[in-house]
């Protein structure tokens, strides 16, 4: 069994067991997968100019794999969507999402301003890497959904460790890492939306 006829299989059995989850679970994985894959796309593009140049060709594999993503977010989110009824976050959560977001928006500027005030203007995409990382935690605690102190935690440690090496590689690690890691909790995401767990916000 595949394609289409796989997909609603796990649908119905993720319909199956939603009665087990708790009231508060999300059933936004969708567009929460979808924001940080178009972050992770952002990071891979960065880190390419980094090392390539504007106008390098390899530019054209981060757009593609987005791409490819959407298109397999939109199946599994129909799929998923026509079998069971999509629960949103408690109230808790979204404040939580809510004040991580503004507080990464707000963290942004501030990085940008710092590093360049500090005379280090390379450094700024690995302090928005740095901060994309450190809005995870919180959202990791409010939502609940512990992949995303993983997540946080590698962009933290490796936007740290991509200020400390040379540059322009050091930025282009570090904006590398942020897109793998994004990447694959978009992934993930998508996954557990299959399967009726606990799915990630709508928030990057």
């Amino acid at each position: 069994m595949c394609g289409p006829e796989r997909l609603r299989t796990e649908a119905m059995a993720a319909h199956r067991s939603i009665e087990h989850h708790q009231e508060g679970e999300s059933g936004m994985g969708f567009w929460g997968a979808m924001i940080m894959s178009f972050f992770g796309t952002f990071f891979a593009i960065a880190s390419i100019v980094q090392l390539e140049g504007a106008r390098s060709p390899y530019l054209v594999i981060p757009v593609v794999v987005f791409a490819a993503f959407a298109l397999y977010a939109r199946r599994v989110h129909r799929a998923v969507s026509s079998e069971r009824q999509v629960h949103q976050l408690t109230e808790r959560a979204q404040k939580v999402v809510r004040w991580a977001s503004i507080g990464e928006g707000v963290g942004i500027l501030i990085a940008i301003n710092v590093a360049n005030n500090l005379g280090h203007p390379e450094l700024k995409l690995a302090a928005v890497a740095l901060v994309v990382g450190l809005h995870f935690l919180p959202m990791a605690y409010g939502i609940p959904f512990w992949q995303f102190y993983v997540l946080g935690v590698a962009l933290i440690v490796t936007s740290i460790l991509g200020m400390y090496m040379a540059q322009p590689v050091g930025n282009a690690f570090a904006a590398l890492a942020a897109c793998v890691g994004l990447w694959a909790a978009a992934l993930l995401a998508m996954r557990r939306e299959v399967r009726g767990v606990l799915v990630v916000p709508a928030s990057s």
